[in-house]
This record gives C-alpha cells, sequence and structure tokens, in this order.
C-alpha cells in the first residue's frame, strides 16, 4: 500500500467515538467475600425503621456473643454488613495517617475490628437508575435500595489518597451499607498489601453501559 492510500484511509466513526469517550479512573471501591456471619441475626428481616440504629451506628451493636466463622481473611463481611478487617489491615491504615477512618474491636476477637469509615461522596442514584424500594414514613427511609455497582459519582474528580464512603446505603433492611471507596494511591497500596479477600473495583466517570441505555 502506498504512502499516499495509509493516509487517506476512511476512519471508522465507531473507532473516533471511543477515542473521545476515554474513560478516567476516579478511584477504586473495595468489598470481600462474606465469612460466613452473622453479628446480629436478631435483626434479620426487620422492617428498616425497627434497626436504622444497627445500620446508622454499627459501632453500638457489637455482640458480645459474636462468632466469626471465617478467620482467614484480612477484610470480609458479615451478612448482616458489618465489615470485619484483620489487625494487618488496621495498621496500614494507620500507618498511612488516613483520615474518617476507625476500627473497634469485635468481641472474643483480639486481632479482629469493624470498619467504619466517615468521608463522605455523593452517589449518583440519576445515572446508575437506583431503585428506591418500600418508602417508610416513620423514619424517612427506603427497606432497600438496589443498583449501587458500578459505582456511578455525582462529581467526577478523582479521589484523593484516602478512604470514602458513598452517601447512599444499598441493601435490605438490616444489611443495608455504604459503598466503601478508596483513593487511585490507596488502591495501589492495598494492591501492593495482598490482604486475604480484599477484592478492589475501578471507579470510572462514564462506563460503555451508559452509552447503551441512553
Amino acid at each position: 500500500m502506498s504512502q499516499t492510500s495509509k493516509q487517506y484511509q476512511p476512519v471508522d466513526c465507531n473507532t473516533k467515538r471511543k477515542i473521545s469517550t476515554i474513560m478516567k479512573t476516579l478511584g477504586f471501591s473495595i468489598s470481600g467475600p462474606d465469612n460466613d456471619s452473622y453479628m446480629n441475626p436478631d435483626q434479620y428481616g426487620v422492617n428498616i425503621c425497627k434497626c436504622l440504629d444497627f445500620v446508622k451506628n454499627r459501632q453500638l451493636h457489637l455482640n458480645p456473643n459474636f462468632k466469626l466463622t471465617k478467620k482467614l481473611y484480612d477484610f470480609s463481611s458479615t451478612y448482616d454488613s458489618f465489615v470485619i478487617v484483620s489487625e494487618r489491615f488496621k495498621q496500614f491504615c494507620i500507618d498511612n495517617n488516613y483520615p474518617g477512618v476507625s476500627f473497634y474491636p469485635i468481641p472474643n476477637y483480639e486481632t479482629k475490628f469493624l470498619l467504619l469509615v466517615n468521608n463522605i461522596v455523593k452517589f449518583d442514584t440519576v445515572r446508575r437508575k437506583t431503585i428506591f424500594l418500600e418508602f417508610n414514613s416513620d423514619c424517612n427511609e427506603f427497606n432497600e435500595i438496589v443498583g449501587a455497582t458500578p459505582v456511578c459519582l455525582v462529581e467526577n474528580s478523582v479521589l484523593a489518597d484516602g478512604f470514602y464512603r458513598t452517601d447512599i446505603e444499598f441493601g435490605n433492611s438490616y444489611a443495608k451499607d455504604p459503598i466503601i471507596l478508596v483513593g487511585l494511591e490507596t488502591g495501589t497500596k492495598l494492591k501492593a498489601q495482598k490482604f486475604k479477600g480484599l477484592y478492589l473495583e475501578k471507579v470510572l466517570d462514564k462506563y460503555d453501559w451508559e452509552d447503551k441505555t441512553n
């Protein structure tokens, strides 16, 4: 093929579109496997208004008789969404001086801690087409909120080094919880530590499925 023909080859429109909509990574969502345990099994199936404090103030509801079935993970969750981390994960956060991250000792397990994150970022429920079910006027809460991933944020800015949580708590009744997020640099550090059970997923400013649904 001649140089002239190379210069004037037609460009596929779909290729041009992909080039113009390069997706930017804002940070990562982090999660872990279930540890086959309940912190408060008596709250199963309870209406959100009756178990709301278990969702909003988990540190006040650490069961003194709690039994952790799977202990090998550095990062895992109970069926009722108590995020439990290891001593090593806690020390990683302390060593990096991350603000807005709190740890509460898990009863009966000296090296396990409840992880809570206080730095809030706004989740874009419109973009994500999140579904809100069973509104309860007594406590102004929905019993169930569906549509958390992939994470869509209102502000499409890269997250700074640190930990964050969404302003929305997803899931059903007693198991509702926010999505925990970390900055780009934080994600790189976490990957290097190879914490057991920890899973990181990219948070983007735009996703392929958005073009298909619009």
